[in-house]
């Protein structure tokens, strides 16, 4: 299946068509702003193919929504399993992610802030992908920690993690007019993770 993130020319499959054309007419023009047949048109399909595939354009988001996630995922995990220690995991990790997010900074803005709200199906892949990406994290600590911290403490602040994350990505890309420095916000959250476990260990130790 060809990768929609990377994607530079229209696929030919229809149903990856429309995906790929509703990628650029939503971050182009914004969801609510396009329309069903805006889509067919760009994709050269007719209505009756976007139907065979979706009940709506909501549905197609939501759609879009699981394939980008799994892709933006599937390069963090792939950047983390580059490196044996777990601060080098972390860290090649969370530099992809940024990476990812100022490279393709209309996608990252389309997932992050500018589909909040849109509907509930959307909401719910949003916190499917929150809590996949806090299990990626907590994978990557769970070998080295497991059994000195609780698995729910090491969930917890894993989940808590990609909200900082998030929330970072927002500020200092996303709705930044500055050019972000991917190394430094990298290392910033890195040592916020890092220290963050630590510090879960350390108070395990003490009790």
């Amino acid at each position: 299946m060809e990768s929609l993130l990377f994607a530079k020319r229209m696929p030919k499959d229809a149903r990856q068509k429309l995906l790929y054309v509703a990628l650029r007419l939503f971050t182009e023009k914004g969801f609510k702003e396009t329309s069903i047949l805006e889509m067919v048109e760009a994709a050269h399909v007719s209505k009756t193919t976007f139907y065979n595939f979706f009940r709506s354009k909501e549905e197609l988001l939501v759609q879009l929504f699981e394939r980008l996630v799994d892709e933006v995922l599937d390069e963090v995990k792939k950047a983390a399993d580059r490196q044996e220690k777990v601060s080098y995991k972390a860290f090649s990790g969370i530099r992809r992610y940024i990476e990812l997010c100022t490279d393709r900074v209309t996608v990252a803005r389309l997932l992050l802030v500018a589909s909040v709200g849109v509907s509930q199906e959307v909401e719910k892949v949003r916190r499917k992908a929150h809590l996949r990406f806090a299990e990626l994290i907590y994978s990557i600590v769970r070998d080295v920690l497991s059994g000195t911290v609780p698995e729910e403490e090491l969930k917890i602040g894993a989940q808590a993690m990609v909200g900082a994350i998030n929330e970072v990505v927002i500020q200092n890309v996303i709705t930044s007019e500055q050019e972000a420095d991917l190394d430094r916000l990298a290392r910033m959250l890195n040592r916020i993770v890092v220290g963050s476990f630590s510090a879960l260990v350390m108070k395990q130790s003490a009790n």
